[in-house]
């Protein structure tokens, strides 16, 4: 009899250890940058211990980082595919997919943080049109918003704070929203992929370029830039996705555990970008690099070369773009975003 008793416990054992590993789920990350990356590699480090203890390592995230499996411009279409269930995707290759969703690169539109932040927060109109934008045109779910901080521009021998100084120039952009500011104020857009930024600007293959911070040191722009002007003309915000039907496969318990992941790790992210982008402005001064800020006679002079960027955007897409338009302006009565980025006077009349 007690033979029998020890011989169905280790039936009910072994039944319940075979149906635990038939509930293992893995899910595999792309990344283009060192896991170590301050801005985002940390960041999804975090989302993947997060992950993995909430669940009890029932859920498994393996991040392939450096970009081994795929580059910056292949992650969207890798998600999409199901060739890979996660990634962190750039807003850009968003958007040069869906020009609908374009509206954060608009130039100057949303040039301090306080706007962005309120833009990027769970539950705000503006994230929700354009997070069920995406997941209809591209079959991806976005699981968070996270920020690099602005775009500025990297030159050699000279500042670009007024558009002029960009006249003539090959000018490395990253969308085509931002192709289009460059022509309109004079310069000549090349489209490029961060993975091949540093090798552009050392061998001339541009004179400058338009990046997010977070390129400074992870692409070793230092060594082939010596000036940094703090335009800041929009966001740089990047998602962390995951394929739809993976996502649908999933349990509805699965489901909120992971979200509810997610939502720690954005918000811690948001809150230390302004302390990351001031440690690159200090390791760029320690590199020996000149960082240029904009006057208000200065930000209006790019303002009024690149109008035209706004108003192609809202003649091609329509709809979308005008409820996002309504979102914006209803942002900008809130107290959070009804002031601008300085109060700093025009002095040119």
């Amino acid at each position: 009899m007690t033979g029998r008793l020890i011989g169905l416990v280790v039936t009910a054992f072994l039944l319940q250890t075979l149906d635990a590993g038939a509930q293992q789920i893995k899910l595999r990350a792309t990344l283009q940058v060192p896991a170590a990356d301050a801005f985002f590699g940390v960041s999804l480090v975090h989302f993947k211990e997060e992950v993995e203890r909430q669940s009890g390592k029932t859920i498994s995230v393996e991040i392939f980082d450096k970009g081994q499996l795929y580059k910056d411009d292949q992650v969207v279409d890798a998600v999409a595919t199901g060739a890979i269930e996660l990634g962190i995707a750039g807003f850009n290759w968003v958007a040069n997919k869906f020009p609908a969703v374009a509206i954060l690169e608009q130039p100057f539109l949303f040039n301090f943080d306080a706007l962005v932040r309120a833009v990027a927060r769970p539950g705000s109109d503006m994230r929700g049109l354009i997070d069920e934008a995406v997941l209809a045109a591209a079959g991806v779910r976005i699981l968070w918003w996270q920020s690099l901080g602005n775009t500025v521009f990297f030159s050699k021998g000279s500042d670009v704070a007024e558009p002029q100084r960009m006249r003539d120039k090959k000018v490395r952009v990253f969308s085509k929203t931002l192709a289009k500011f460059t022509a309109l104020c004079g310069g000549a857009p090349t489209l490029l992929s961060v993975a091949k930024l540093h090798d552009a600007l050392k061998d001339g293959t541009v004179d400058m370029a338009m990046a997010g911070l977070a390129a400074l040191e992870a692409r070793q722009l230092w060594k082939v830039a010596d000036t940094i002007t703090r335009t800041e003309h929009a966001p740089v915000e990047y998602f962390l996705i995951v394929n739809e039907r993976t996502w649908q496969s999933l349990s509805s318990s699965h489901q909120a555990l992971i979200v509810d992941a997610a939502r720690k790790i954005e918000w811690k992210t948001r809150e230390r970008v302004s302390q990351i982008e001031a440690r690159a402005y200090a390791f760029a001064r320690e590199k020996g690099m000149k960082v240029q800020e904009l006057t208000a006679d200065q930000v209006a002079e790019w303002r009024a070369c690149s109008a035209d960027v706004l108003t192609d955007y809202m003649d091609k897409n329509a709809d979308l773009a005008h409820r996002l338009m309504a979102a914006y302006g209803k942002l900008r009565t809130d107290p959070c975003c009804t002031a601008g980025p300085s109060s700093a006077p025009f002095n040119r009349r």
